[in-house]
């Protein structure tokens, strides 16, 4: 049974069509390419253990990234790390009630149902898997309108206060134990530095603040002064910033931030960012400290593109991390 639940004013309008038989729904403004929604209905009858399945569509950057968090974290971790794309549908098994779902939706959560189904679901354990179905956009319009929407809840170059419309996932946050998220935990200090990456992704520094500041120099590969470095980034307090960096060293996530990093570069295909391209060394390395510069320029001279660009970077450079510390501090 699909649930649309891109319903709330911030989320892509969505329609119900006919896909030999089963009822599928897909973003307004889009028509899919590959014909598999009978395959999810399948799946979910053969798989007793999924209560659900999340259907994204397209093949942009975030919609990738989303993806990935959720099939490479446990389903609790990934809920609670990334806010799921606005073109998005639920299809729960046909022997899960979804309606008891719905109607346990919080009066006051007016924005974003879809991300407050997966964390609800995600407690119940390991009982959702994520696809991306490619579509192609049938105007101009709806594929800009859609990528405005993802991108606007991007983390901020510099530091705002927290986001009220977040406030139930703070709640859920403050209540969750590193086992919740982690699972069998090996390493304490990198168990905490995920939790201070999820406060830190959602925009409170603070609380982000307190949990890397308890692991200074700690942890696998001291994932803890990383997520400490980006929040002095952010602050803004770049000397700092570059301090933290300094004791972070080389960081196992750096080829692969290089190589994402510059791809996003290339598509921007700005001069400003070819520039800045060179100073950090992409696709080749990774110059944390010439992140940081780029950040303070872009402050400084209030270039709108440039600053976007640079969120998008950002937001990929802070699941990588998010990724290792919860590899580092899981893995034995």
């Amino acid at each position: 049974m699909p649930l649309n639940a891109a319903s709330a004013g911030q989320q892509a309008a969505m329609t119900a069509v006919d896909m030999d038989g089963v009822l599928a729904i897909v973003p307004v403004g889009a028509r899919l390419t590959d014909f598999s929604w009978k395959e999810v209905n399948a799946t979910l009858q053969q798989r007793t253990d999924l209560r659900a399945m999340a259907i994204v569509f397209g093949d942009r950057w975030l919609t990738q990234l989303f993806v990935e968090t959720w099939n490479e974290l446990p389903n609790r971790l990934a809920s609670l790390a990334v806010r799921p794309p606005s073109e998005i549908s639920l299809t729960f098994n046909r022997s899960f009630d979804w309606r008891q779902v719905a109607e346990r939706v919080p009066i006051t959560l007016t924005e974003f149902p879809s991300w407050w189904h997966l964390v609800d679901l995600a407690k119940r354990g390991p009982c959702v898997e994520v696809r991306m179905m490619p579509i192609e956009y049938t105007s101009a319009a709806a594929m800009t309108a859609a990528t405005e929407r993802d991108e606007s809840w991007l983390p901020e170059l510099l530091s705002v206060p927290p986001r009220r419309e977040l406030d139930w996932l703070f709640q859920e946050l403050r209540l969750a134990r590193l086992s919740d998220l982690c699972g069998d935990v090996v390493s304490p200090a990198d168990a905490t530095a995920v939790l201070a990456g999820l406060w830190l992704l959602h925009g409170d520094a603070d609380a982000s603040h307190r949990q890397s500041q308890s692991i200074e120099d700690e942890g696998r590969h001291r994932c803890g002064n990383f997520w400490h470095a980006i929040m002095h980034r952010q602050e803004p307090d770049y000397g700092n910033s570059k301090y933290w960096f300094r004791r972070v060293g080389q960081h196992p996530i750096f080829p692969e931030l290089a190589r994402r990093a510059d791809e996003l570069i290339l598509a921007d295909d700005s001069e400003a960012a070819g520039r800045w391209r060179t100073n950090l060394g992409t696709p080749n390395g990774w110059n944390a400290p010439a992140f940081v510069d780029w950040c303070e320029a872009a402050a400084r001279e209030g270039d709108a593109r440039q600053s976007n660009l640079i969120r998008r970077i950002q937001f990929v450079e802070m699941h990588l991390l998010l990724r290792a510390s919860f590899e580092d501090a899981t893995r034995s």
